[in-house]
């Protein structure tokens, strides 16, 4: 009895879509030739020989990890997935965690960017001289990581925004009507120019 034959190549890159037969498609050929290669990074391990390394190369760990050796943002991006909705201190707390999140990536992108822009700067070609070049070019790689920071940060912005809304078409309207049908006055609120 033979085995079918599998759909990726040693490298692991899929060779024939599902269901064609010796790699060809009615349409041609659908063989992969986009090679790229995926790490998953490890933040913050404690690693015997010494150093942070990618999960599956030397230096690095193999397995999916216990909860000891996640990184800060793994634990933020665990606990946004844990939050179940069911009161508005649910919601106030997935609007902190969110944020929170947001600010730590805003830290840590711009910090790399500003590192990924000293190390560039300072690299003189094998071939050729950058020169005074390689600050511009530097520049232009690093402000990439920059527009990724800033995204963060309106993620963290966002999620503020989100709370911000909650309250004001939710919570007072809500406040006001209980406070309406137990007679009681309305809280005097900051005003200004009235008298």
């Amino acid at each position: 009895m033979s085995t079918p034959p599998s759909n990726t190549q040693p490298g692991g890159a899929p060779w024939s879509a599902p269901g064609s037969a010796n790699g060809t498609s009615p349409g041609g050929p659908s063989r992969h030739t986009h090679k790229e290669r995926t790490y998953n990074v490890k933040f913050g391990s404690t690693n015997p020989g010494g150093g942070a390394g990618f999960r599956g190369e030397p230096g690095g760990s193999s397995g999916g990890g216990g909860g000891a050796d996640r990184h800060q943002g793994d634990r933020l991006i665990h606990q946004i997935e844990r939050i179940e909705i069911r009161n508005d201190k649910d919601i106030m707390a997935l609007a902190k965690a969110i944020n929170h999140l947001g600010r730590e990536l805003h830290l840590i992108l711009g910090m790399r960017a500003e590192e990924l822009n000293g190390v560039l700067s300072q690299y003189k070609g094998k071939w050729f001289t950058f020169g005074a070049q390689s600050r511009i070019k530097a520049r232009l790689v690093s402000a990439h990581l920059k527009v990724s920071a800033e995204a963060a940060k309106a993620l963290g912005v966002g999620a503020l925004k989100m709370a911000h809304a909650f309250d004001r078409h939710f919570v007072k309207p809500e406040q006001e009507a209980k406070q309406k049908r137990n007679g009681q006055q309305a809280r005097p609120t900051f005003t200004i120019g009235e008298n």
